[in-house]
């Protein structure tokens, strides 16, 4: 079992956060992890650029470097295809908030994952879906999720997609091509991309799609939506306890 570690920055102070990680991820996984280092200039050069590189020109909230991190769901389905059959794949920002590599071992949270197959993302119970338009656009569910009253899901926590762990299986692969698909869809009812539709971006798609699977996210009481950003208090808390299963839940 390998671990695939995903990276992405552009310009700072995201490249000095990205470099912690690399520095120190050594120090903290006797696994092996694979560096997947990703940077504006390099997805530029991808093939599937194409299916964003229009995102600039489209001024909403939640744009950030102009690609509404849209750039997100591309990398990881990139990698993950490239992983071998069992291969974990480990996404984590390059925080601005959070300027530090890792402090804490991740080998029990990827074993975790082996077990479970994934863990999408985190949850805090002081962000829900319809707190300031996280993610309340019924029309964008609607199109993830036809047919069905996702009015429900509006008071759900909402996931943050900070950090998320995917084991290459077969049980993720529609999650993974959905979130591609649907980052940059438009039909005639939809005049712009559905990752536009939300200020949390790329993370609305990703947020939707763990309810449309009922996939495991991690949740603790202690940790609120902003704390869970930090991959190292999110290891501390697993690190520290003997019944992790506790720590993940299903939303719906």
């Amino acid at each position: 079992m390998k671990i695939h570690l995903i990276l992405y920055s552009n310009n700072e102070p995201f490249n000095t956060t990205k470099q912690f990680i690399i520095e120190s991820i050594k120090s903290y996984s006797k696994k092996q992890v694979i560096i997947h280092n990703f940077t504006l200039d390099r997805i530029k050069k991808e093939k599937w650029f194409k299916n964003i590189e229009g995102l600039p020109s489209i001024d909403k909230n939640g744009r950030r470097d102009g690609y509404y991190n849209c750039w997100k769901a591309f990398i990881t389905k990139d990698i993950y295809y490239k992983m071998n059959e069992g291969d974990i794949l480990y996404y984590t920002d390059c925080s601005q908030h959070y300027k530090m590599g890792f402090t804490e071992d991740i080998d029990k949270l990827c074993n975790i994952v082996n077990k479970k197959c994934h863990i999408a993302g985190s949850v805090g119970d002081n962000v829900l879906n319809n707190s300031f338009n996280c993610c309340d656009d019924i029309k964008v569910w609607n199109k993830i999720i036809p047919n069905n009253d996702n009015t429900k899901y509006l008071n759900k926590r909402h996931v943050l997609n900070s950090w998320f762990l995917f084991k290459k299986c077969e049980l993720n692969n529609k999650f993974i091509n959905e979130w591609v698909h649907f980052s940059s869809y438009i039909d005639k009812d939809i005049k712009d991309p559905l990752v536009t539709y939300h200020h949390t971006a790329d993370q609305s798609i990703f947020n939707i799609l763990t309810i449309k699977y009922n996939f495991l996210v991690f949740y603790s009481e202690k940790l609120c939506h902003n704390s869970n950003q930090n991959k190292n208090a999110v290891l501390n808390v697993i690190n520290n306890t003997v019944n992790t299963d506790k720590y993940f839940i299903y939303l719906r």
